[in-house]
């Protein structure tokens, strides 16, 4: 894994433990606060902790914030700082800019002014939730290519028995399996999706597909 510079700016609980697992990934992290005991707090998990003002040009700059590579913006309620520091970061280059927004026109302002990408946590958690409660069979979504998918879905009863070639998942659902994930001997093994493997009960099916054709497929199968 490529080693990159990241700074993390403002050190509440989400960019605390932020700055921590990128740190324990093995990244260059410079983690900024204008709260000195959250700055000494952060101090052991992460490669250099400074005391600034992200709402200040000078104090963001003389932290090293624009040797960064990726910067993420988290500073709770205080929108004002929020939108300074992603105008700063900006002017000094940094080429991802990531920002933690408490609002919709929040998020909007960001993205004007040059935000990469605005994260709403609680946002995104009860999407994710929802999903979880809504589709107990997909076990996992990450967004993919434009208008696609990767999927884990547990293969459903009606099609234990069958080789993923007399499935049809694709011509039928356009479903395509990338891998088949299966439980042997205590171990989970990750199965090659070749045409003539036989689906069992409790495999989990690792498909590429657009959202409305998973759907489509759930549909089809009810309380698998």
């Amino acid at each position: 894994m490529e080693r990159r510079r990241f700074a993390v700016i403002g050190l509440g609980s989400f960019g605390f433990h932020l700055a921590r697992y990128l740190y324990e990934m093995g990244h260059d992290v410079l983690a900024v606060d204008r709260n000195a005991r959250a700055v000494d707090a952060v101090e052991p998990f992460c490669s250099r902790a400074r005391v600034a003002d992200a709402s200040d040009k000078e104090d963001l700059e003389a932290a090293g914030v624009h040797n960064a590579e990726v910067a993420v913006v988290s500073l709770g309620t205080r929108i004002d700082s929020s939108i300074l520091a992603t105008l700063y970061l900006r002017e000094f280059g940094v080429g991802e800019i990531l920002v933690k927004a408490v609002s919709h026109d929040h998020a909007r302002i960001l993205e004007r002014i040059g935000a990469t990408e605005v994260i709403q946590p609680e946002r995104d958690m009860a999407v994710q939730v929802a999903q979880r409660l809504a589709e107990p069979d997909v076990l996992d979504r990450l967004p993919f290519l434009e208008g696609y998918v990767l999927v884990e879905i547990r293969a459903p009863k009606g099609l234990w028995g069958r080789t993923l070639a007399e499935s049809h998942l694709r011509r039928r659902w356009g479903l395509s399996v990338v891998q088949v994930r299966r439980w042997e001997a205590g171990k989970e093994q990750a199965l090659f999706a070749s045409p003539d493997l036989e689906l069992r009960q409790g495999d989990v099916l690792v498909v590429l597909a657009k959202p409305e054709d998973v759907e489509r497929f759930r549909k089809d199968h009810p309380g698998h």
